[in-house]
């Protein structure tokens, strides 16, 4: 019996493996997954040409070899919508976008954004008044999370971590975290692991929800597996 497919789109390049291992923990072999790139038509020198123009513009991915970069959204959104029609025409029973950020032109039914399977799962676990803890990969990147995440009576208090950190990075992240005191953490990029979510939920000691993970429970459930 043929499985069925789940579409991972991330906005970098494929392969993720690291992405991709972090979905098969929720999903198992019960579906086969298929990542793809919204940059794979581009190597170095075309990623290199297309920069970041400002913050607002400015998207962090990690590439196959392992390397973090700074990526242009616009450039991302472009390559993105061909992907999205790649993995339609290839019969996926569930696409996701992995990337926490918001893109509102590509809005395609069938299609799951991890901005807003996390917006969702937020505003169920801290539905009232309350702080939001919120790690980001860049601290340029606060007043625009704070723009995504503040609702009447919500707080949101940022951390910068990037992804990739090493454990005692992840550590004083996490202390800084913690003296904020927050109701629920969240780790608001596709790239951060359980390992990292783990590591620092020892030492703030808060609730808290990984952006990859909560993506690979939607999608198994929209996928019945």
């Amino acid at each position: 019996m043929t499985r069925s497919l789940v579409g991972l789109l991330v906005i970098g390049q494929s392969p993720r493996p690291e992405l991709q291992a972090q979905f098969a923990q929720v999903i198992g072999d019960r579906a086969e997954l298929r990542v793809m790139g919204a940059l794979d038509h581009l190597d170095d020198a075309g990623i290199a040409a297309v920069p970041p123009i400002g913050d607002a513009d400015t998207l962090y991915t990690t590439l196959p070899d392992g390397r973090s970069v700074l990526i242009s959204k616009a450039a991302v959104t472009e390559g993105m919508a061909q992907r999205l029609a790649d993995l339609n025409e290839i019969g996926a029973a569930v696409s996701v976008v992995c990337c926490t950020g918001k893109f509102p032109t590509l809005a395609t039914p069938g299609v799951h954004f991890a901005s807003d399977l996390m917006a969702g799962a937020v505003d169920g676990c801290l539905p009232g008044k309350g702080r939001l803890g919120v790690f980001i990969p860049m601290a340029a990147q606060a007043a625009e999370c704070r723009n995504r995440w503040e609702r009447s009576g919500r707080e949101c208090v940022t951390v910068a971590l990037a992804p990739d950190a090493d454990d005692n990075t992840i550590a004083a992240a996490a202390r800084e975290m913690a003296e904020h005191a927050p109701d629920l953490v969240v780790h608001d990029c596709i790239s951060y692991t359980s390992h990292a979510r783990d590591l620092a939920c020892t030492i703030h000691g808060c609730q808290s929800l990984l952006a990859v993970s909560v993506s690979a429970r939607f999608a198994a459930e929209l996928g019945g597996f």
